[in-house]
């Protein structure tokens, strides 16, 4: 399929002609007018021959990659070429219905984020592809849910922060961490990331001089900066949270491995959807299965494993263990008494 400009040029010179339907366009017409057009467009005189235009109009008609279908008819009385549905036009038939289609559902899906205040533009934009590419001949009910909080605290602040990083630009937060005050800290936003249902955010902190993360629940007021941007390295920005599940990433500690042993169908769910990436499967049998991941041991990874109760049992590190046993005589304990 040709792509270059000078058959782009051809497709809508042909397409222009045959919409004047007070004019016969025989195919030595139509190379007229497509040289006239190319030289018009980028002053190069260019020979078009009869193969050319024909080769264009079966193109127009039937090429799967084009998506134009255009209904071009053949005269054999007038030699001369017509639009059979006099309301065709080129430009407004840009993709193909299997494009369509899948723009539909592209569509679709973005459509559920429209209550998220960051993102209400996007309706107006929706309307318009709908519009432009005829796309509410079908309207479906959504088939895939997405598990979002539209009010969840913090959320407000994504726009600002998004924007902040793609322009570099350092900002004046005010934050308020568990259980302290709120202080200003002067911080290069990096990254945004989310984490069963919380966002947070990673960015050098000026005054510590180091890598941190923010929860955007407990930022209180966020303001502009004159202090210069300082950008982490993307290498480590993009690797940041690779060892740990979660957000926590505890400097002083090292990654070990964790194994732990599953039982019923819980070793099913382990292998369909691994606790972490490193996750690698030591043993299985009927009744259990083993396995193992190396991450630092963070408060999310505790979190998850208490999560399924009596369907694991931590095998590895003993000190994990032994926290997860006080863990359990203490909550045994608050339901005895």
């Amino acid at each position: 399929m040709p792509t270059n400009k000078h058959a782009i040029i051809r497709y809508r010179t042909i397409d222009r002609c045959l919409r004047k339907i007070n004019q016969q366009w025989t195919w030595r017409e139509l190379v007229e007018e497509c040289e006239k057009e190319i030289f018009r467009s980028t002053g190069k005189e260019v020979t078009v021959s009869e193969r050319t235009i024909k080769y264009d109009i079966a193109a127009m008609r039937s090429d799967k990659g084009l998506g134009y279908y255009a209904p071009i008819e053949y005269d054999r009385k007038e030699k001369s070429y017509y639009y059979s549905d006099l309301s065709y036009k080129l430009t407004e038939s840009p993709i193909n219905q299997t494009d369509q289609e899948i723009l539909q559902n592209a569509i679709s899906l973005l459509g559920q984020f429209t209550e998220v205040a960051e993102v209400t533009g996007i309706q107006s934009i929706l309307t318009k592809l709908e519009s432009r590419l005829d796309l509410k001949k079908e309207r479906f009910e959504p088939v895939i849910q997405f598990d979002q909080q539209h009010e969840a605290s913090g959320q407000n602040w994504l726009n600002q922060l998004y924007q902040s990083i793609k322009k570099r630009k350092p900002l004046n937060i005010l934050y308020q961490a568990f259980d302290k005050k709120a202080a200003s800290r002067i911080i290069s936003p990096q990254l945004l990331k989310e984490y069963s249902g919380r966002w947070y955010l990673l960015a050098f902190d000026h005054r510590r001089k180091e890598t941190r993360v923010f929860g955007l629940d407990r930022i209180k007021e966020i303001k502009e900066s004159l202090a210069a941007y300082h950008p982490i390295e993307n290498r480590i920005a993009k690797k940041y949270f690779d060892q740990v599940v979660g957000v926590s990433v505890l400097k002083e500690r090292k990654a070990q491995k964790v194994r732990f042993e599953a039982y019923g169908n819980q070793m099913h769910y382990f292998n369909t959807k691994p606790l972490h990436s490193s996750q690698r499967l030591i043993s299985q049998t009927k009744k259990k299965a083993v396995f193992e991941i190396e991450v630092i041991v963070n408060y999310e990874l505790k979190s998850e494993l208490l999560s399924f109760q009596d369907s694991i049992k931590v095998l590895s590190p003993k000190s994990l263990q032994q926290e997860f046993v006080q863990i359990l005589d203490a909550m045994k304990s608050n339901y005895s008494g």
